[in-house]
């Protein structure tokens, strides 16, 4: 059989030669020979499977299509940007945060919105509302003395700085463990020290959360390490956050770079501390102006990011929740320079004309049957924050009369623009009544 085969191979060799003398190529002679509808079968190597049939050769068009390229971003950085949709409003940048929000610090005007409602996991920057409260009701030369549920009652792996049961720290060097090096055992010492308990500390949290205005937040710990329970928002976080840094101590901590815990009751080594906020402290993402913030993370929160900013008298606080990795801080980076270059701080009295002359209405005043008794008011500065380009004429305001802790009753210009809320100014009593004086 393998005979007859090589002499069939061999004829149509021997025509070529034949045909190739008359002048004729041998590939036509080949091709006559074979049939102009038929295909010469394939050959086979000894690793292909020859039951498979052979694969078609794909058609020009189809070769020159490119590859599918894998989306560099998740499905989170195409969320809308809610503050994108305001009309005239400067367009903010995509960011891979499921939530985020650029606040100014001292109005609280929101310059960039996207999620700031939705309830997300804080991870670590929960320490932020620790501190605060920590702050507000412990002295800084306080000893903590840390007790086995404080040192045992964390997850064995998360952040720690080696504290040991019955060691002291002062007040100041728990809150530098807490907001530089993110030690959850110290956050829960702070609670017990402050409160009596971490239940009671938790109770605190809460309390001080609603004051500041947070309507979606909840506190279940003090460190931040996950419960389904603990959440807050974007929005939620920049208030407490602004609040937070309107205190000095806070500042000054969250500020400092390296601090070292010296050798305690318990413990002959130095402690160096290097703060985690890469914004103000790493080279490769060092941010001009950053002042300081607080880091986040945990497999369910992901990464989360607070961070301080300030470039001429001009104070930010931007919110990140739930960012896959480094992009966060190239994120924020971004949010901050589009605070900056694209609004401008513009004084009240330069937006309006104010009359320095605001009448309430008797039923609102002091001597209700006096009808053209009016309160002769005093101007205090306020700012708004505009969208370069926008004329101040695109603004509307709403005046409230509200009571003063501080003395007599004020009033209050809210300003707006398109609805949103971008800045206020009081007006306080400085005589009584105007027709009693002529």
């Amino acid at each position: 059989m393998r005979k007859r085969q090589k002499k069939i191979r061999i004829l149509p060799v021997l025509l070529a030669l034949v045909m190739s003398l008359y002048g004729v190529h041998p590939l036509y002679a080949y091709a006559q020979e074979m049939g102009e509808g038929e295909q010469e079968l394939p050959v086979y190597t000894e690793s292909q499977d020859l039951s498979e049939e052979p694969a078609q050769e794909s058609s020009e068009d189809s070769s020159q299509q490119p590859e599918a390229t894998p989306d560099p971003y998740p499905p989170s950085y195409y969320m809308p940007v809610e503050s994108n949709e305001i009309p005239g409003w400067p367009q903010g940048p995509q960011v891979q945060a499921e939530s985020a929000v650029l606040m100014d610090v001292d109005y609280g005007v929101c310059l960039y919105e996207k999620n700031m409602h939705q309830k997300q996991y804080p991870a670590s920057i929960t320490k932020i509302m620790t501190a605060l409260l920590t702050i507000e009701n412990a002295n800084l030369s306080d000893v903590v003395t840390f007790s086995e549920n404080a040192v045992y009652g964390i997850e064995p792996e998360s952040s720690h700085i080696g504290i040991d049961v019955g060691e002291q720290l002062t007040v100041e060097q728990c809150l530098y463990g807490l907001m530089l090096a993110s030690a959850n055992e110290v956050a829960m010492g702070l609670a017990e020290h402050v409160a009596g308990s971490v239940e009671a500390f938790v109770d605190k949290m809460n309390q001080r959360a609603a004051q500041l205005g947070c309507e979606d937040t909840h506190f279940v710990n003090p460190h931040g390490l996950h419960d389904e329970n603990h959440y807050v928002t974007a929005y939620d976080m920049a208030l407490i956050a602004r609040e937070a840094y309107h205190n000095q101590t806070f500042l000054n901590i969250v500020t400092t770079i390296y601090y070292e815990i010296p050798p305690t009751n318990m413990e002959e080594e130095t402690r160096y501390l290097l703060n985690h906020q890469k914004l103000l402290s790493d080279d490769e993402w060092y941010y001009t102006g950053c002042r300081g913030g607080k880091t986040g993370y945990t497999d369910q929160a992901l990464n989360t990011l607070v961070t301080f900013a300030k470039k001429e008298n001009r104070i930010l606080v931007c919110v990140n929740l739930k960012t896959d990795g480094t992009p966060i801080y190239s994120d924020t980076t971004a949010l901050l320079d589009y605070g900056f270059d694209n609004f401008k701080w513009k004084h009240s009295k330069k937006v309006h004309d104010i009359k320095a002359e605001a009448p309430l209405g008797c039923s609102q005043g002091f001597f209700q049957n006096w009808e053209n008794a009016y309160w002769t008011q005093e101007r205090s500065p306020g700012w708004v924050f505009l969208p370069k380009g926008i004329s101040k004429k695109k603004l509307t305001q709403k005046k409230a009369m509200e009571p003063n802790a501080a003395g007599p009753w004020r009033i209050k210009t809210t300003f707006y623009y398109k609805d949103h809320y971008v800045g206020y100014s009081y007006q306080y009593e400085n005589l009584l009544l105007k027709d009693l004086l002529h």
